[in-house]
């Protein structure tokens, strides 16, 4: 019985010391991310050109309104032009949200070719600067916002 233990404890000594991934693998994964990336950034680039469009039109709507009208429709307009800017600010930070996650997810394939302390470190970083670009898309957005409340 003891000599068949050894067999099983050498390959489970040898599974949890954790497999690097070879440099095709971890390639194909950070080629994935990136297309899983461009994918969403473009999605959020489209949801963002939509709601731009609309917001335009909105405002086009009101200073139509205004030309032929009098302060009801400078009031419609002001609050057509904040509104639309607050669409704006948010599709803008969905935008770089997406762009802020896929180049995370990218960085995060390419610690997966690394091991140990390496890895861990190569994390902390990708980890750090999906933080730091969060934080400045929400500084961003809410700037933007602040500038449409006091707009009206």
């Amino acid at each position: 019985m003891k000599k068949l233990m050894i067999p099983v404890a050498i390959v489970a000594a040898l599974m949890l010391a954790g497999c690097k991934e070879t440099p095709s693998e971890t390639a194909e994964d950070v080629a994935e991310a990136r297309k899983d990336a461009a994918e969403d950034v473009k999605e959020a680039r489209v949801d963002a050109n939509e709601t731009a469009n609309q917001a335009g039109a909105d405002v086009a709507d009101a200073q139509r309104d205004y030309a032929n009208a009098d302060q009801n429709a400078l009031t419609k307009l002001t609050k057509a032009e904040s509104d639309a800017m607050i669409a704006t600010a948010k599709a803008d930070y969905d935008v770089a949200i997406a762009e802020t996650e896929g180049r995370y997810g990218i960085a995060e394939e390419k610690c997966d070719a690394l091991n140990g302390a390496d890895k861990d470190a190569c994390i902390s970083t990708a980890e750090a600067a999906l933080a730091v670009d969060k934080a400045a898309a929400v500084a961003k957005r809410d700037q933007k916002l602040a500038d449409a409340e006091h707009y009206e």
